[in-house]
């Protein structure tokens, strides 16, 4: 009993000796801490009492009728001067002096591990060409093939005979030459329009059956006419007058052109989706060839995209020294240079994950709600990688496992994407690798950061159109997680964690 008492006792003067060696707390804040030591030391006897079973009703009696009030005065939170976190303006900082989180820094210390591994993801877009001065965007590629459709003015078999034997048209240049513009060609999402629409068999509504139906008709080339109506304005027929209708009957003057004895029974829905497989890889090959010659005539590419990839891969990058580092590239373009630029480490891969230029290269749209669709499936980036053999991915991340977090990739950065719904399946692939809401892989959004005259209002526009893409994605990915809770609550958490970082990386 009396050596219970006696270390009690120690505990509070104990306290008092710890509390008077804390050297971020100020002189008041130590008397404050006092004071709670010195109350604690007053009901001490009554707790040696209930401990010891000898006296239960004089515990509560026995404290001061003040103490609530007391603790409440001794414990000012204004003296420990805690910094305020301000989650609104998490998104609002320009160009944050930053540095990676490192959640493994606490292994170092263990002797039996005296270098850890430090793993970063990298996730390369057309923007990272872009920015390294190359061509590459599909508009680029686009606007000679649109200016050679939109030059069309006669409507004759022979005519056309021409104009497709002195180009390289495909069924999808059509296509897309009526319904994307040159600033953002979104050909994977009209791509996906175009053959979801083979659902809706109604011809008045389906762009699809639509297109099919227009092939049909008797009025499309003017030879044999004894008269041709022009609408007003002239390059197109009478009858033809909205777009919608043009479009159509352009894929079928391409369709007939291409096959001058197709019949009308000839003319199916199984005909049609296999012309669109093959032009589509047309459409490929073609794509390949004009980046292909953009890499050529381009004498700076080279230099640019060596220096960019150095910026990229050593922001926030751990020592070599302390790790064992490795860097892994996913990259969403055709282009390969950038391989040859990356330090990967020991472990680290490059994966040109739709194909490469000199081998093929894929278009696609996202499968992940149309894999049971066997009309889409053939048009799906899942299937076509299948057919081509399937990417080399391993070793691209970390996976995390429920006895080890710390397994999972550091960091995954990216660059030049544009987080667009066709590649969330790969991003939801491996968010889950990584067990993005329980693990510490931090992800990092980076934009090219602006310095001319108007570099302020350019840089908060690039800022906030890749944080609503980062909101997007992230709630995208939330919806697909079993706990809703969680998929709620995940931007939030990764805020609240140091996790998601939007940076501006100058690159002049």
């Amino acid at each position: 009993m009396d050596q219970l008492g006696e270390g009690q006792g120690r505990t509070a003067d104990a306290t008092k000796g710890v509390v008077s060696h804390i050297p971020q707390f100020d002189s008041s804040a130590i008397g404050q801490a006092s004071k709670l030591a010195d109350i604690a030391s007053s009901v001490t006897d009554p707790i040696r009492d209930a401990l010891a079973g000898t006296d239960f009703g004089s515990l509560s009696s026995s404290f001061p009728s003040s103490l609530t009030d007391e603790v409440t005065k001794a414990f000012d939170a204004s003296a420990l001067k805690l910094p305020d976190y301000d989650l609104g303006g998490a998104f609002e900082v320009m160009t944050p002096n930053y540095t990676i989180p490192d959640h493994s820094s606490m292994y170092r210390e263990l002797s039996s591990y005296p270098k850890s591994s430090w793993q970063q993801l990298i996730i390369l877009g057309n923007g990272f060409d872009l920015q390294c001065g190359l061509h590459s965007r599909f508009g680029d590629f686009f606007k000679p093939r649109f200016e050679v459709i939109a030059g069309i003015e006669s409507y004759s078999r022979a005519a056309w005979e021409s104009v497709l034997e002195d180009s390289d048209l495909t069924l999808w240049d059509f296509i897309l030459e009526a319904n994307i513009d040159d600033a953002w060609c979104d050909v994977e999402g009209e791509m996906e329009r175009w053959i979801l629409s083979y659902s809706d068999q109604n011809s008045k509504t389906s762009l699809f059956w639509g297109a099919l139906k227009a092939v049909k008709r008797a009025d499309l080339f003017t030879d044999g006419m004894t008269c041709t109506v022009w609408r007003e304005g002239g390059r197109r027929l009478a009858g033809e007058e909205d777009d919608r209708t043009h479009l159509f009957c352009n894929i079928a003057r391409y369709v007939l052109t291409i096959n001058p004895e197709l019949s009308d029974e000839q003319c199916t829905p199984e005909f049609f989706v296999k012309l669109l497989k093959r032009d589509l890889g047309r459409l490929e090959r073609a794509f390949g060839a004009h980046l292909s010659k953009e890499i050529d005539d381009n004498n700076e590419y080279v230099g640019e995209c060596r220096n960019l990839c150095r910026m990229i891969v050593e922001d926030g990058k751990q020592s070599d020294e302390d790790f064992y580092v490795s860097t892994s590239v996913l990259s969403f373009n055709y282009t390969s240079v950038a391989e040859d630029h990356f330090d990967k480490g020991d472990d680290g891969v490059f994966v040109n994950i739709h194909g490469k230029l000199g081998e093929d290269i894929i278009f696609g749209i996202d499968g992940k709600d149309c894999m049971d669709n066997p009309v889409a499936v053939p048009f799906t980036k899942t299937y076509r990688l299948m057919l081509r053999g399937g990417s080399r991915t391993g070793g691209l991340i970390s996976t995390a496992n429920s006895s080890n977090l710390q397994d999972a990739t550091d960091v995954i950065k990216f660059y030049g994407h544009s987080l667009g719904r066709a590649d969330y399946s790969y991003f939801q692939s491996i968010f889950d690798g990584v067990d993005l809401y329980e693990s510490e892989t931090v992800l990092v959004f980076y934009f090219p950061l602006d310095s001319s005259d108007n570099s302020e209002r350019i840089n908060n526009e690039r800022r906030s159109k890749l944080a609503n893409s980062i909101n997007n994605l992230l709630v995208a990915y939330g919806a697909t997680m079993d706990n809703s809770d969680h998929g709620k609550n995940l931007m939030h958490k990764l805020l609240l964690e140091g996790r998601l970082i939007i940076r501006g990386l100058p690159v002049d």
